[in-house]
């Protein structure tokens, strides 16, 4: 019989050959095996590596481009050092991973805005996300700016979602090991691996998702980790223009996962949904009090066009995961109908609200 220690040895970093042996292999194009990965990231997640092992870990990682089994361990690792959190089983997410070039300025938040708007049209959401690493405003800087306590923990989180229909996770509550990779990230100011990790680590393991990815190389292995992790239903998306999500400037690229499958990938074009096809300036953003007035205008029907068509877009393909809408044009009406008629920004009211109540307790 082998004991728990023995087992643990096995799977501790020195098993592996320690920093050299994964770094070697990383610096000369190797894909680590999940365990070698798993065993990397929860050493870093322990405290037990240096900054400068961190930097070389995450840089190797970047610049050969993490494999779906690499990154499968990694979210492996992330998810056993995560503080648990209890969502029902139907509970979507919207999300992307950030690192696109165009949204290191006037970034948009569009999942942010696409998950209110899901939620007030039926769909259960816990949006899991952090503040900004490589962009101008990322979706808990929006959500912190409206007012929204973003600093719930678990059980208030659960609450939140199971009364309202709508939750927020912020990473820094759920994931407190990531302080051991926090500053070395923010540090190298540039995109990383992590960016693809947030989105597949959500504390809640969510089965169905829309993932939007900004590099068209890592778009199919973050489909492939999906499918990998078991996913029930999920898109992951890459704007054509580098945008993490479903965009209307160019074609997107879907992949789809069902049942732990990536059944196929086609690309989508706004005009077969009737939306018209924009420049980039159309759909820009700003800061996150910026993001703020502009989602407080769409909702309250002061702004149509192009920044609303793309958030209904993406609130549509978050309606399609979560099985409550054939496809995207059916999804896109009711997105739209509910940002009309005052559904989505009353949804906004009844969160900050009740966001309040439970940090006040």
């Amino acid at each position: 019989m082998v004991s728990a220690d023995s087992a643990n040895k096995d799977n501790s970093l020195e098993s592996f050959g320690g920093w050299p042996a994964i770094l070697g292999d990383l610096v000369a194009g190797v894909d680590l095996t999940p365990a070698a990965s798993r065993a990397a990231l929860g050493s870093i997640l322990r405290g037990e590596a240096s900054d400068a092992q961190v930097a070389g870990f995450i840089i190797g990682l970047g610049m050969k481009g993490g494999s779906v089994l690499e990154l499968t361990g990694l979210v492996d690792a992330m998810m056993d050092a995560a503080a648990p959190l209890n969502v029902p089983e139907n509970t979507i997410d919207i999300v992307g991973s950030g690192g696109a070039p165009s949204r290191r300025k006037h970034a948009l938040s569009v999942s942010t805005m696409a998950c209110f708007v899901a939620s007030a049209a039926g769909a259960v959401v816990c949006k899991h996300g952090s503040v900004a690493a490589s962009s101008s405003s990322g979706s808990f800087d929006t959500l912190e700016a409206l007012g929204l306590e973003i600093n719930l923990d678990g059980p208030k989180v659960e609450e939140c979602v199971n009364r309202s229909g709508l939750g927020f996770a912020f990473a820094k509550n759920f994931h407190p090991a990531m302080r051991y990779v926090g500053p070395v990230r923010s540090e190298l100011g540039v995109p990383t691996t992590f960016n693809f990790l947030g989105p597949l680590s959500h504390p809640g393991a969510v089965e169905r998702q829309v993932v939007g990815v900004s590099d068209p190389v890592m778009a199919p292995r973050v489909a492939g980790v999906l499918a990998q992790r078991g996913s029930k239903r999920s898109l992951v998306v890459h704007g054509g223009d580098r945008l993490d999500e479903i965009t209307i400037t160019d074609s997107t690229r879907i992949y789809e996962v069902r049942d732990g499958i990536v059944i196929g990938e086609r690309d989508f074009e706004p005009e077969s949904v009737g939306i018209r096809r924009v420049n980039r300036a159309e759909i820009q953003g700003g800061s996150a009090q910026q993001n703020v007035e502009i989602m407080r205008r769409i909702f309250a029907g002061e702004e149509e066009g192009p920044r609303a068509d793309i958030v209904a877009l993406n609130a549509a393909a978050g309606l399609l995961v979560a099985d409550l809408v054939e496809d995207l044009e059916a999804g896109v009406e009711a997105a739209r109908s509910v940002m009309r008629n005052g559904q989505a920004a009353k949804k906004v009211d009844d969160v900050l609200e009740l966001s309040r109540e439970l940090a006040s307790r």
